[in-house]
């Protein structure tokens, strides 16, 4: 694999995050940058939420663009230009990029996140959707569904049911597909679990290093589910353990990592990067290092 050559025409792009310390997206492009000899760089940011706005600055005065992740994906939005349809609906980004002078922001977790479910064979369109949880990726997802209609019924379920039902307030607006809520585990939520053909988990319950945590009981599943969960360190958190003892068809969100940062990658150079390179074998071993 070809090196970066650092010059003095190298663009930087970069991560703004905290922490960054665990994140492989410096690897992934760089990676894809040294394949195509492009003369960029991507590097990790760590930045507290009271230096954010003068990370944004540098980004747009002396950057091609930049990843966004927890906890800026909200606050960056404010200092874009223009924004996506997606990122006005959710209120986040996660993909900055500089186009005619102008900052603009956009989130491409979705097309990682259908790309994840088509490598399993899990085609969109006629799902009964649950979203586990009500923070960023949650909505972000539920929004994408909703937008894209790549769903027929969608259900938050939080373990706040006051978050729950706010956040399925705000996504009725889209008006594509029923949106209801519950509260996560309740015995009165089993029923939308009996015909749930779509199960995501937008939680941080059985994260490393708390890999015996899952946010859902295993009497919740059914054989008739696909299981996606955004968690990719575990690669098989317990969550997905138990739904693939029940039979569902399950993935991680390791690919959804990868390609929601080729999508970005296409922002700042414009070009596609070579997908032949990577694979989830390299993508794991860099998570389990």
């Amino acid at each position: 694999m070809a090196e970066l050559n650092i010059c003095g025409r190298t663009k930087s792009v970069c991560l703004l995050g905290f922490p960054v310390a665990h994140s492989i997206s410096p690897q992934i492009h760089n990676r894809a940058f040294g394949a195509l000899a492009l003369p960029y760089a991507y590097i990790p940011l760590s930045v507290a939420p009271k230096d954010l706005h003068s990370a944004i600055y540098t980004v747009r005065s002396s950057m091609a663009g930049a990843n966004v992740t927890i906890p800026h994906k909200e606050a960056a939005l404010r200092y874009c230009d223009s924004v996506s349809e997606l990122s006005a609906a959710t209120g986040t980004v996660n993909t900055l990029y500089l186009k005619d002078g102008g900052l603009c922001g956009t989130t491409t977790d979705p097309i990682g996140f259908y790309r994840a479910l088509a490598a399993i064979g899990h085609k969109l369109g006629d799902d009964d959707a649950i979203i586990l949880g009500s923070g960023g990726t949650a909505k972000t997802l539920a929004a994408a569904l909703l937008l894209d209609k790549k769903c027929k019924s969608l259900v938050i379920a939080a373990r706040s049911v006051d978050k729950a039902a706010a956040l399925a307030s705000s996504l009725k607006k889209i008006e594509t597909a029923p949106v209801e809520h519950c509260k996560l585990g309740s015995p009165e939520s089993m029923e939308f679990f009996k015909k749930c053909s779509l199960l995501v988990n937008c939680t941080s319950v059985g994260m490393s290093p708390n890999v015996g945590d899952t946010p859902l009981g295993k009497s919740f599943f059914h054989s008739g589910m696909t299981v996606f969960d955004a968690i990719y360190n575990p690669s098989a958190t317990r969550f997905l353990k138990e739904a693939a003892e029940v039979g569902c068809k399950v993935k991680n969100g390791l690919l959804m990592l990868l390609h929601q940062g080729l999508a970005s990658f296409r922002y700042w150079t414009g070009v596609d990067a070579p997908i032949d390179i990577f694979d989830e074998a390299w993508l794991q071993s860099i998570v389990d290092n």
